[in-house]
């Protein structure tokens, strides 16, 4: 089986395909297309490197598009009757099946820890259980996948999921900003941060449905801690309320 990427040395396009190179898929099997040449990272592995967008179709039984909505589709593409994983907004299931009645579609949004295999990639799409089944395969080489029911899940996932580090890094922006002003010194300030954003990631690691339960042990304390929670809850919960929300209708209007 021939599996083809468009957009193949962009950063996701390029994660997708040395994560399942990384994990025994055949390089030899990897048909890939970029505008930008042979670039990137498959330096010593056997791709076929196509050339054109048509000649990627022709070669490829599954094709996966990795590239800027506003660029897609390109002169010569045509997906037929095959099976197609879009990681693009703005292009619905209802678009591309319109331009392409027979192919069988799915769209997926990995997140930026797509290239340590980190990722959580949500998909949706109207597949049969073979279609679905080689679709879970392939996005379980960038990390943990899910199909949801609908395009709506989707967007909201592209908002919450797909946000990868973005909030966490604002956090810590903010973190940074109040530790510098009450005149800490910048390596103790970063330390301290990072500490906080990149030490808690593992104790929290796998626990989200108890997240209630460790905020309810250090209110327990009625310190420091506490004092702080307390002061931010309100604030912050609203605040990501509406963060999501406005990410979400983004996505949802990038799709009209």
């Amino acid at each position: 089986m021939k599996l083809g990427i468009l957009g193949a040395t962009g950063w996701l396009g390029q994660a997708q395909g040395l994560r399942l190179i990384g994990q025994g898929w055949a390089a030899s099997d990897l048909v890939v297309l970029n505008r930008s040449g042979k670039l990137g990272g498959y330096a010593g592995h056997p791709v076929i490197w196509a050339k054109d967008a048509a000649d990627l179709c022709a070669q490829s039984d599954v094709l996966i598009l990795s590239v800027r909505p506003q660029d897609f589709p390109l002169e010569g593409f045509d997906a037929g009757d095959k099976l197609v994983i879009s990681f693009m907004t703005a292009w619905t299931l209802a678009k591309l099946s319109a331009r392409w009645p027979k192919a069988r579609i799915a769209r997926a949004m990995p997140n930026g820890g797509a290239p340590l295999g980190q990722s959580f990639t949500p998909w949706v799409g109207d597949l049969g259980a073979e279609d679905a089944a080689l679709v879970s395969r392939i996005l379980s080489a960038m990390g943990a996948e899910a199909q949801v029911a609908d395009e709506g899940q989707l967007d909201y996932l592209s908002a919450l999921s797909g946000s990868g580090s973005a909030y966490p890094a604002l956090m810590a922006q903010a973190m940074l900003a109040d530790a510098r002003s009450r005149g800490l010194p910048e390596a103790v300030a970063l330390q301290a941060v990072e500490a906080v954003i990149c030490g808690s990631a593992d104790f929290l690691r796998g626990r989200m449905a108890e997240v209630g339960a460790v905020l309810d042990d250090y209110r327990s304390y009625k310190g420091i801690t506490d004092a702080g929670i307390t002061a931010a809850e309100p604030g912050l919960t609203q605040a990501i309320t509406d963060a999501l929300a406005a990410a979400t209708a983004k996505a949802q209007a990038m799709g009209q």
